[in-house]
């Protein structure tokens, strides 16, 4: 992963952003470190589809 970083920014209901700022915390992780391990599993995943 590349050092560079870009900001985002997205829109999720209350719900979404509660858990995952439980995850996150549960965790030791920011929600966007979450978020960036989320979605390269999720390619991952893709990959072997």
């Amino acid at each position: 992963m590349s050092d560079s970083k870009k900001r985002l920014t997205i829109t999720v209901s209350h719900n979404i952003h509660d858990e995952l700022e439980k995850m996150a915390k549960q965790k030791g992780l920011s929600k966007s470190a979450l978020l960036t391990i989320a979605f390269e599993e999720y390619k991952k995943g893709q990959k072997n589809a």
